[in-house]
């Protein structure tokens, strides 16, 4: 009950915030490497230095435990890979992906489902093997963290990453107009919810924040078994996602069934099988990496974010500009 408690309130609160911010990580990178135009991507890295700084501050207080990820150098290279590609053909990230579920749009309730089955079939199925063996090339433990990486004390390394992001969001050009929210009320928002994660998920006994892609598996697990492996907190919030969106959109009169070609929506199909393997293969996505482990300072979050934005690139132009 207390999961349910705890992690459905935020959920909704991050599935509202994404549909009112237009708030897609796929969309942040691409037009940040394509179009030049950095408006959602100030908004992420915003969201991101305000969870660090907050998460860390009580951390330091001793009210919050952050663990620290494995780094699997190889799994999170080409699983970050994979996934960048994926999200290219399912026209969004996993976040972006289960937020247009909840504004009606079918072409992501498929790629939701590919997302599904695949990381089903990496966690639980015939996959597993696969990973397991990518996930054997491990960085030695002292290069887990990016402190540690860099062999700067975890304090000096933390007050230069909010620093130089906030100087880089301060010199930025200003960014075009966008419908929906600003994003500096996207990117505001969006990091007090991550931080709240944090703190909700660990009043349940998790010692993590957001994240999307076990959710995903364990929902997809528990419809077709009955069986909920990673229990819990985690569910009920993804739950909240698309139940957020749709509060969103119909408040704000967004909200319609659309359905694109059959072509599009076996693209999209494509797209979400492709990110629950190159997700489940990184051990996180462009939330549970990009977001919640870059935050911990994690070096396994920050290789997955470069190999997913490098995905994105290839699979833009292979599959979307030479046309």
């Amino acid at each position: 009950m207390s999961a349910l408690i705890l992690g459905l309130p935020v959920g909704l609160l991050f599935g509202f915030s994404l549909q009112r911010g237009r708030f897609c990580m796929y969309t942040a990178f691409r037009d940040l490497m394509f179009v030049r135009d950095a408006t959602l991507f100030r908004a992420y890295v915003l969201a991101l230095l305000i969870q660090t700084a907050i998460i860390h501050l009580l951390a330091a207080g001793g009210l919050l435990e952050i663990g620290t990820l494995g780094f699997p150098w190889l799994a999170a290279l080409l699983g970050g890979l994979i996934f960048g590609v994926g999200i290219s053909l399912a026209g969004g990230c996993s976040s972006g992906t289960w937020y247009r579920v909840g504004e009606g749009m079918m072409g992501s309730w498929l790629a939701a489902l590919g997302y599904g089955i695949s990381v089903a079939a990496v966690f639980w199925g015939p996959l597993r093997p696969w990973v397991a063996l990518l996930s054997a090339y491990e960085a030695p433990q002292g290069w887990r963290s990016l402190p540690g990486l860099t062999g700067l004390p975890p304090g000096i390394f933390l007050a230069l990453f909010v620093a130089a992001g906030s100087l880089w969001l301060w010199r930025s050009p200003r960014p075009r107009v966008f419908t929906g929210w600003s994003w500096p009320r996207t990117g505001f928002t969006l990091g007090l919810i991550a931080a709240l994660a944090w703190v909700a998920s660990a009043a349940t006994g998790r010692k993590y924040g957001l994240s999307i892609t076990g959710p995903t598996g364990a929902w997809m697990r528990y419809i077709t078994a009955g069986d909920a492996p990673n229990g819990d907190w985690g569910m009920w919030m993804l739950l909240g996602v698309p139940l957020g969106a749709f509060i969103s959109a119909g408040w704000s009169g967004e909200f319609k069934w659309r359905a694109p070609d059959p072509r599009r929506m076996a693209m999209q199909l494509l797209g979400g099988l492709l990110m629950g393997v190159g997700a489940a293969a990184a051990g996180g996505c462009n939330i549970g990496h990009g977001l919640t482990g870059l935050g911990a300072l994690s070096t396994a979050s920050l290789l997955v974010v470069l190999s997913i934005m490098a995905g994105i690139w290839a699979g833009t132009r292979v599959f979307f500009m030479r046309r």
